[in-house]
């Protein structure tokens, strides 16, 4: 009788393997297929306005060091090659990072965003006189990606996109405000609109051209 209980209970547990087992292996009839079953796809693209490290020096340092911009995150990522590591740069305000190749500057300010949202961020510096500073914003933002529900559609990767520039002016010691155009640049001279719009007007400044901005900085401040 024991051997009997016993060869019933192997026999039961066979079965029940092979149950589940049939169960697991049951393929998944049309439009029955999730999301669970599907993986999301690598994000491409990437985080930074140039991929490699290049020398670069910090305003407060005489040592040439290996950065590159991570205009997604905001930071300046450091590259040590010796001791094959990576860090953050330390943020502080109105310190400049200057790249020795390109002569490219950026800088930690305060800034207003078109949405009146207050930042303190890293701007690219267009042209830097004591009364007015223009800059340019730089940013990377992530596309969400989408994975596939059924068998008729396909996953698409999160994908790393760099937006269109924003520039920034600054007044005296105010923080940096965005303008998208000659009116909206002229409203934050106070007192001066009709000098900036004629003078625009009359020079064809182009406000996407980091040269036209320069010279129109260099007027702004003569006539403050």
């Amino acid at each position: 009788m024991k051997k009997l209980s016993l060869l019933f209970a192997g026999t039961f547990a066979i079965t029940t393997f092979t149950a589940s087992a049939q169960i697991n292996q049951t393929p998944v009839q049309a439009g029955q297929i999730t999301a669970g079953r599907e993986k999301g796809l690598a994000t491409t693209g990437t985080m930074y306005i140039i991929d490699k490290h290049l020398p670069a020096k910090v305003s407060n340092s005489d040592i040439v060091q290996l950065l590159r911009y991570n205009a997604y995150a905001d930071y300046f990522e450091i590259s040590n090659p010796q001791e094959q590591q990576l860090k953050i740069l330390p943020k502080q305000n109105g310190v400049i990072v200057t790249f020795s190749n390109s002569g490219e500057a950026y800088t930690l300010v305060p800034y207003v965003t078109d949405e009146g949202d207050q930042h303190n961020g890293y701007l690219n510096i267009i042209s830097s006189t004591p009364k007015v500073k223009i800059y340019k914003r730089e940013r990377i933002y992530l596309q969400p990606g989408s994975v596939a529900t059924n068998s008729y559609q396909s996953s698409k990767a999160p994908t790393y996109r760099k937006a269109k520039d924003e520039f920034y002016v600054q007044i005296g010691e105010e923080e940096a405000k965005y303008f998208s155009g000659k009116k909206d640049y002229a409203k934050l001279v106070p007192g001066k609109s009709k000098e900036i719009l004629d003078y625009i007007k009359k020079n064809s400044i182009d406000l996407d051209e980091a040269t036209s901005l320069q010279k129109l900085a260099d007027y702004t401040a003569s006539i403050l």
